[in-house]
């Protein structure tokens, strides 16, 4: 059961409001498909004190769980023990080859282990993911504040640009949403060039929202720092001037 609109935060009244029992509910954080977006800390506090009454087990998508503690500063501890289970990626923000860790209490990991057995989850050998993520892990972890203001700054800029918008306006982790209200057969081509002139690549993947609008995924990381400000600041003279040359060939 899909909790809540898709298209919104999930709130304490969404799971105040449930008609039906369930034994366990699902936050996702930061909530991806929304572009990155977070509920603040007190919110999930009160869904977690609500789930605890209702015998409810929490579980926490916490692919990006790293990512999101500087916005809340607050540790993963304090994050993590607002929840029954959680499962964090060793690859998003991270940056290792794959794989994860679910992490919960004892009984529910000797459980897991079974299920993901049965679900052919294991692999002959994890050290190659293992090495990596425990190497990035250090590399990474003391970076993410700086990864998050990076990621504001560079929404700043986005905003500055003739009708483009970032979802949300001010990132809330290193990951943000950049939205076009214009089809994306008619982006494409302003983007291509401003690559093809600069070197510089906004995007690998424009996806559609819809038939009039269109969108990309930002996650900020160490390239971000390599990229010459001069160039950048060229970057976003030419999507301005691109996006209001196609407002005014529209008009």
């Amino acid at each position: 059961m899909l909790l809540a609109d898709k298209n919104r935060l999930i709130q304490l009244e969404d799971v105040l409001s449930m008609e039906e029992d369930v034994s366990c509910l699902l936050l996702e954080l930061p909530q991806r498909e929304i572009g990155g977006q977070l509920p603040d800390f007190k919110e999930l506090e009160a869904i977690s004190t609500v789930c605890r009454e209702k015998g409810i087990k929490l579980h926490l998508d916490g692919a990006r769980l790293f990512e999101v503690l500087p916005f809340y500063q607050k540790t993963a501890e304090e994050i993590c023990r607002l929840f029954d289970s959680v499962y964090v990626s060793f690859y998003k923000g991270i940056g290792g080859i794959a794989g994860a860790i679910l992490a919960g209490d004892e009984s529910f990991i000797k459980e897991s282990i079974i299920w993901k057995r049965r679900h052919g989850g294991d692999l002959i050998s994890l050290y190659p993911y293992i090495i990596s993520a425990d190497y990035y892990f250090e590399q990474r972890l003391p970076k993410m504040g700086h990864y998050y203001e990076k990621a504001k700054e560079l929404a700043g800029l986005f905003n500055q640009c003739h009708a483009v918008e970032t979802r949300p306006v001010v990132p809330v982790s290193n990951m943000f949403h950049v939205h076009f209200q214009w089809p994306k057969e008619r982006i494409e081509p302003i983007l291509v060039s401003i690559y093809e002139t600069t070197g510089i690549g906004l995007t690998s993947q424009l996806k559609e929202s819809n038939e009039t609008s269109c969108y990309f995924e930002v996650s900020i990381g160490d390239q971000y720092d390599s990229i010459p400000k001069e160039g950048l600041k060229n970057v976003f003279q030419m999507l301005d001037e691109g996006m209001r040359n196609l407002s005014s060939s529209d008009s």
